[in-house]
């Protein structure tokens, strides 16, 4: 073979793998372009294929997420709605619970026990206000309700753009020996030790200064602003007149109790004795309870009885604030604010 030969063959060899090569990448081409247009035609963009996924699985419910028939979905939210409004929980309390408490009852028939820790007896003469004074140096009366009574006085002196009201406070707490004393001298006739509402800490006897009168002083009788807003500071008129089958005593215009709010302000609006406020309160239940509104709120006001035996269960609500108070009378009020 020449050398001729030699270079032809070799040409000849390049020149077939030139066609391969080219061949190789001709096909790859039509490959790259079909698919390209497969993808085209089907929509399978990578970027549309993340987004509509995305979107699917947000707004595609899967079958065990298929919503209810719209009536069970409404009942549904019914029942839930009813339940959020008013949830309870039980509280227990024992029997002498049931004997304390601002809305305890004091009379010839309910028996005041002085459990331990109801109040906090302390004297007028130390924590009162400027706008009133003490009748002596020794009265007390709850340390709560002189708060108050500090209150309801300061507003009292305003009413009268006065920086006084000229008034004092004579009578207040009693201890059981100190009303078995009053007792047996005669100086209080109506209740034995044990069944004064002065025991109580919250009630008191309201006097005027008098100049003109031979004692110096008046007994205290409400004008119009005072029987329209001493409710609104949780107080009433202990014994008024009218009631006595119901209070056991003659009526007084100067013997005040505290009982709070809203308690104190349906009491006078309605013209009732704290006796006849608690037979109304034992007539409602947590699922019946008395509303009243005091002082722009609303509230939810109901009875308990309490166990004979053991402690009671009281329902209360979870989302609202509370008060739960023995009427010394059988069980106990819950009192709960709306708003």
């Amino acid at each position: 073979m020449t050398k001729g030969d030699k270079r032809r063959g070799r040409k000849k060899y390049r020149v077939r793998y030139d066609r391969i090569v080219v061949l190789v990448l001709l096909i790859i081409s039509i490959a790259v372009v079909v698919s390209s247009c497969v993808k085209k035609f089907s929509g399978e963009d990578d970027t549309e294929t993340s987004s509509d996924v995305s979107s699917s699985a947000v707004t595609e419910p899967t079958e065990s997420e298929t919503p209810t028939e719209p009536q069970a979905t409404a009942e549904s939210t019914e029942a839930a709605t009813d339940e959020a409004d008013v949830p309870t929980s039980s509280v227990e309390y024992d029997k002498t619970a049931s004997q304390m408490g601002s809305l305890v009852l004091v009379n010839s028939e309910y028996e005041y026990t002085f459990p331990e820790g109801d109040i906090d007896p302390v004297t007028i003469v130390g924590n009162r206000n400027d706008f009133y004074q003490a009748g002596d140096y020794v009265t007390k009366l709850d340390k709560d309700v002189i708060a108050q009574l500090n209150a309801l006085m300061e507003a009292y002196a305003a009413s009268m753009n006065a920086e006084t009201t000229g008034i004092f406070i004579q009578d207040g707490y009693r201890t059981f020996e100190e009303q078995e004393e009053r007792h047996r001298s005669g100086k209080s006739k109506t209740f034995d030790a044990g069944h004064t509402d002065y025991h109580t800490g919250r009630t008191f006897d309201v006097f005027r200064y008098d100049s003109q009168s031979g004692t110096g002083y008046s007994y205290f009788e409400a004008d119009d602003w005072f029987k329209e807003n001493s409710g609104n500071y949780g107080f009433i008129l202990r014994y008024p007149e009218g009631k006595e089958t119901a209070t056991g005593e003659n009526p007084r215009t100067y013997t005040y109790r505290y009982v709070g709010v809203p308690h104190a302000s349906y009491i006078n609006s309605h013209q009732l004795c704290l006796e006849e406020y608690i037979t109304e309160v034992k007539g409602h239940t947590n699922e019946n309870p008395l509303e009243i509104s005091a002082n722009g709120h609303t509230y939810n006001v109901y009875y308990v009885p309490a166990e004979t035996e053991g402690k009671t269960a009281v329902p209360v609500p979870t989302d609202k604030e509370y008060t739960v108070s023995g009427c010394n009378a059988g069980g106990f009020i819950v009192t709960a604010a709306l708003n």
